[in-house]
């Protein structure tokens, strides 16, 4: 089961980077990478980690990770994508074990 997890949490790190730099993400994105009977639940633990990534103050985005920032969109989601990848993926495993177990 953790690896099927890793694998999705490995898919979902750019969406949840995108979500979280308030990127616009389609749901039809969401399927194409873990199919329409997954997409609710990634796209609900996309959205739960996404809040804990990104502080706003004005229309300034900052990293909640490692504090820096200002960023701009873009700039955030690439500092997400190549300085935090690694724990945005372990805090999507939580979240989509988490999601998981809420079902059962």
């Amino acid at each position: 089961m953790d690896s099927g997890l890793s694998i999705t949490a490995e898919k979902l790190i750019e969406i949840t980077a995108r979500l979280a730099s308030k990127i616009n993400v389609k749901d039809e994105e969401i399927e194409r990478l873990v199919g329409l009977s997954s997409k609710n639940i990634a796209k609900n633990a996309s959205q739960k980690v996404a809040f804990w990534l990104v502080e706003q103050k004005e229309s300034l985005l900052y990293c909640k990770l490692c504090g820096k920032g200002p960023f701009t969109k873009k700039g955030l989601y690439l500092h997400l994508t190549r300085l935090h990848k690694e724990e945005i993926k372990g805090m999507l495993m939580e979240e989509l074990k988490n999601e998981i177990k809420a079902l059962i």
